[in-house]
């Protein structure tokens, strides 16, 4: 065998030492951008928290940028495919992180979970991050003086936050960017009512410590200093001129910017190419299609009415009513153990995490329709669904296998657990969490309950179609606020029609879209549109070698990344199945 030329060997030599620069250089942004991630997400409490200021946005926009920059030097293909996946979701970052101070002033992050919000005085804006901070100081250990000092600390830093939120409120007042007059009214009942109802919860127990005194009644100085006293400086910012200037406008499409921010978070939120319009579009066809399958129910059942008499007559049905948390925990459960016999031919792996469901606090059972999923961790390894009880005893509950199965498992908490569960993650892609994945795999969840006969009867299936009309509804009303000029009413009046949700819920989830997270509850259905066409290319590519529990390994085995690369990730598996042995 002829030997290859010098020139030849030179450059394979070379080759090789760019390409370990290049993985180096990748490694190198890898950490960096671990460190800024650590640095701004409130969950879990950190030292100190996350700086919301606009300095805070400068800071981490020049960071963004000089990640792409490093990025952009870099030769991708050079690098391994599991480092080059990491890289993408880190560009995908850094992208988000470049945007913040060009848009301060009309959306921020508050909570550092890549969901960007209109107003700080609102239950998703700021009410989830000081939620989040309250959460975190409940489970702080105490134990050492060390403890006890970062526990003041921490209060300290939680008035901080809050006086950030003032800050931002007061500065978008000057530049005259208020919140539509709802929203406004619904601000102030949430600030008034959260430290009244919740304040006492940060005090420090003789259960949770018992003894030091000193340190209780500094904790009580620190509240009083700090939490409550920022709770008044942000209330205050809401007075009578604010309110005097406060118009019933709703959408982003009134605010500087907004329609271009709009469209960039429908693209981002929803992993899509789609237009608002387009996304509009796409949802009015999905409610047409609902109607037609709750028809199919109604006869199935041989009721004879329409929709919302047969939504009527199973609100009315004590079948399915409960009035107590205790009693709506228990219909949870029912659906809980129905599924668990079925979640090991569904999955290869499961987590280790329990999981369960409890009650919401009292001050955010009006601003939030159904309630939130709080994830395990490591260091507590069980997952709740924290339910809203007054909404739901207010009506039949012919929909909690639904919302069950979206929240817990298969959906969130399955996906949450297991991402955190999986060691073999690299940091970043554990920490991760895109919104139509995280939720798009939650509805697909759902949906999947259904395939496997999880709704038994005629009312759990038109409870499945309700869930359903109402994120269809989403993609209609969250665009038409805010890039299509709908009114507050108008959006509302659809919803009534077509969400077959309650009033009360109808007027808090408009805000929602409207003037609080514009575009994340798009990701929803958006989401599970994508993981279901990814399935079925997979399943028709693969034929009789498709298992239903290689796809869902291969969705989440991956960690949460976005869309478009998961999707590339499951072609590259369909095509090394599909290769020759």
């Amino acid at each position: 065998m002829t030997p290859p030329p010098i020139q030849t060997c030179i450059a394979a030599l070379n080759e090789a030492e760019m390409s370990d620069d290049t993985i180096n250089r990748a490694l190198r942004i890898a950490d960096d951008a671990r460190t800024r991630i650590e640095l701004n997400d409130i969950q879990p409490l950190c030292a100190r928290l996350p700086d919301l200021s606009l300095e805070g946005a400068k800071a981490r926009a020049e960071a963004g940028r000089a990640i792409l920059r490093d990025i952009a030097a870099l030769r991708l293909e050079a690098l391994p495919a599991e480092l080059r996946l990491t890289i993408e979701i880190i560009r995908g970052r850094a992208e988000y992180w470049a945007v913040q101070e060009d848009w301060y002033w009309t959306v921020f992050d508050p909570s550092g979970g890549e969901m960007f919000a209109m107003f700080a005085p609102t239950p998703y804006g700021g009410g989830m991050a000081i939620a989040s901070v309250a959460r975190e100081l409940a489970r702080m250990p105490l134990e050492s003086d060390a403890a006890r000092f970062r526990y003041l600390s921490a209060l300290a830093d939680f008035g901080v936050l809050l006086d950030q939120f003032a800050a931002r409120t007061r500065g978008q007042a000057e530049r005259g960017i208020y919140m539509p007059r709802a929203q406004a009214e619904a601000a102030l009942r949430l600030l008034e009512r959260w430290p009244r109802e919740h304040g006492a919860t940060l005090q420090v127990s003789d259960t949770r410590l018992p003894g030091h005194d000193a340190f209780k009644r500094d904790v009580t100085r620190m509240i009083d200093a700090h939490v409550l006293g920022g709770f008044a400086r942000l209330t205050a910012v809401l007075d009578a001129s604010y309110m005097g200037s406060v118009s019933d406008s709703v959408g982003m499409m009134h605010y500087p910017d907004g329609a271009e921010i709009y469209a960039s978070l429908v693209r981002w939120h929803g992993s899509t190419t789609l237009s608002p319009q387009e996304v509009h579009e796409l949802g009015l066809g999905r409610i047409a299609a609902i109607r037609a399958d709750m028809a199919k129910v109604r006869a199935e059942a041989r009721f004879d009415g329409d929709d919302h008499a047969y939504r009527a007559h199973l609100d009315a049905d004590p079948a399915w009513r409960a009035d107590t948390p205790e009693a709506i925990a228990a219909v949870f459960r029912r659906y809980i153990d129905r599924l668990a016999p079925h979640l090991p031919d569904l999955f290869n792996t499961l987590p280790r995490a329990t999981y369960g469901v409890r009650p919401l606090p009292d001050a955010l059972t009006e601003a939030m329709t159904f309630g939130y999923y709080d994830p395990s961790t490591r260091e507590h390894p069980h997952g709740d669904y924290v339910f809203n009880a007054r909404n739901l005893a207010k009506a039949g509950l012919f929909n909690l296998a639904a919302l069950n199965y979206h929240e817990l498992a298969p959906g969130h908490h399955l996906h949450l657990a297991l991402q955190t569960e999986n060691e073999s993650l690299p940091w970043l892609r554990s920490h991760t969490y895109p919104t139509a994945y995280v939720e798009g795999w939650a509805e697909y969840a759902a949906t999947l309950a259904g395939e496997i006969g999880m709704y038994e009867n005629p009312p759990e299936r038109f409870g499945r179609l309700v869930s359903e009309a109402f994120l269809a509804c989403r993609l209609v009303v969250d665009t038409g606020m805010n890039a299509l000029g709908w009114s507050l009413e108008q959006a509302r009046a659809f919803m009534r029609d077509d969400s077959f949700m309650p009033e009360t819920e109808i007027r808090s989830e408009t805000l929602r879209y409207s003037s609080d997270i514009p575009g994340q509850a798009l990701a929803y259905k958006l989401g599970e549109f994508a993981l279901q066409a990814m399935r079925t290319r997979m399943a028709k590519a693969l034929g009789d070698r498709f298992a239903l529990a290689d796809f869902h390994d291969a969705v989440l085995g991956v960690g949460a990344i976005p869309l478009p690369l998961l999707e590339r990730h499951i072609d590259t598996l369909i095509a090394a199945q599909r290769a020759p042995s």
